[in-house]
C-alpha cells in the first residue's frame, strides 16, 4: 500500500479530507482495481470499529509500519493518531492479502476470527489462498488453527468461495448444523436464518454437503436446498448466475433464445412475461446486465433488434407483441 493513498483513506475515514483530497483518492479508486478493493475493505473494519488483539497489536503493527513506511513520530498529533489507527486497520487487510495472515499460525489455540461486509460485499483472501466474497450483512469465522491440519470455516449470511486445491486438507464450510466440505472448487452458500433454509450452489469442481439425515454429492451447475427445522432438503439444475450474479454484479447469456432469458428474467425480477409471437420467442440472443438494472432498461436494447414492443400491465406482468403482428 502507497503511502498516499493510506494517507487519503486515513483522512476520508476520519472525517478530516478536503474536497480535493476526496476528488485524489477518487481517481486513485477509479485508476486502480486493487485500490478499490482494499478501501472497502478498510471502510468494513472501520464502520465496524475493528480492533487488533491487544496480545498481537504491538509485534504486529512495529511490522506494520515498517511495510507502510510511517515514522515514529506519527503517534504525536490528533490527525497522526487517526492516521495510525487507520494504518493499524490498513495492516490487517494488507496482510490478509500478501502474506494470507501468517500471524495467525503463532496465535494460542481456539483464538477466533472474524472477516465481515456490512453495506457492500467485500472479497478476503485466507491464509491458504483460498478467496472469499463476503455478501452483504454477512461474516466468515475461522480459528487459529486453521490451515494446519484442516480448513474449517463457520458462515452466516452468504459468500462465494474459489478455494485453493489441497488434497491433504479438506476446507469446509459450517452454516447452521450443515458442513459442505471441497478439496478445490468454486461455489455459492446462501444461510437464511428466518426460514433456516441453507443453499448451496457449485459453479466448479465438487462438493460434498452433509447434514442430518443427508449426505449429496453435487455437480457443476447443482444446488441443494436444506432446511434445517425439518431436515427435509431438495437437489436440482439451475442458473448458477442467478445465485452468483451478486459478486460481479452483472449476469451475463450468451447465446440463448429469447423465450429462455425472458423465463430467466422473470426469476431475477418476480414477474410474469408474455411473449405473443413464437418467431420472437425463438430469435437467438446475447444479455449482458447489471443485476440492479429495471427489466425495463433491458427490453428497450432488445426491442429494435428482434422486432417486439412491450407493454408493461402492472408491476407483476409485461406482455411482448411482434410488431408486425400489432401492425
Amino acid at each position: 500500500m502507497d503511502d498516499q493513498f493510506s494517507k487519503l483513506v486515513s483522512k476520508v475515514l476520519a472525517g478530516e479530507a478536503s474536497y480535493d483530497e476526496k476528488q485524489q483518492l477518487k481517481q486513485l479508486l477509479l485508476d486502480s482495481k486493487e485500490h478499490t478493493l482494499l478501501f472497502n475493505q478498510l471502510k468494513e473494519y472501520w464502520d465496524a470499529d475493528v480492533q487488533l488483539n491487544k496480545t498481537n497489536k504491538e509485534s504486529f503493527e512495529t511490522s506494520v509500519m515498517a511495510q507502510l513506511n510511517f515514522e515514529p513520530e506519527i503517534r504525536k498529533s490528533k490527525y497522526r493518531k487517526l492516521y495510525l489507527q487507520i494504518a493499524s486497520v490498513a495492516a490487517v487487510v494488507f496482510f490478509a492479502m500478501t502474506c494470507g495472515m501468517a500471524y495467525l499460525y503463532t496465535a494460542q489455540p481456539n483464538e477466533i476470527y472474524t472477516y465481515s461486509a456490512q453495506s457492500v460485499p467485500v472479497e478476503y483472501l485466507l491464509a491458504d489462498g483460498t478467496k472469499v466474497t463476503l455478501n452483504i450483512n454477512s461474516s466468515l469465522t475461522y480459528s487459529s488453527n486453521f490451515g494446519k491440519e484442516r480448513r474449517d470455516v463457520k458462515l452466516t449470511g452468504e459468500a462465494f468461495f474459489n478455494v485453493t486445491k489441497d488434497k491433504t486438507k479438506p476446507f469446509a464450510v459450517e452454516a447452521l448444523g450443515t458442513k459442505t466440505e471441497v478439496l478445490g472448487t468454486s461455489f455459492n452458500v446462501s444461510v437464511n436464518n428466518k426460514t433456516g433454509n441453507v443453499t448451496t450452489t457449485l459453479v466448479e469442481g465438487s462438493v460434498r454437503f452433509m447434514a442430518k439425515n443427508c449426505e449429496q454429492l453435487l455437480k457443476p451447475g447443482e444446488e441443494i436446498v436444506y432446511d434445517a427445522n425439518s431436515k427435509k432438503f431438495e437437489t436440482h439444475v439451475t442458473d448458477t448466475q442467478y445465485n452468483t450474479a451478486w459478486v460481479s454484479g452483472r449476469y451475463n447469456y450468451n447465446d440463448v433464445t429469447f423465450a429462455d432469458l425472458a423465463n430467466k428474467l422473470e426469476k431475477i425480477y418476480k414477474l410474469k412475461i408474455d411473449i405473443s409471437d413464437s418467431k420472437v420467442a425463438n430469435r437467438i440472443v446475447s444479455a449482458s446486465f447489471l443485476n440492479e438494472e429495471p427489466v425495463e432498461e433491458i427490453l428497450k436494447a432488445l426491442e429494435n433488434e428482434l422486432g417486439f414492443s412491450y407493454e408493461i400491465k402492472d408491476s407483476t406482468k409485461i406482455n411482448i407483441v411482434s410488431k408486425t403482428l400489432r401492425n
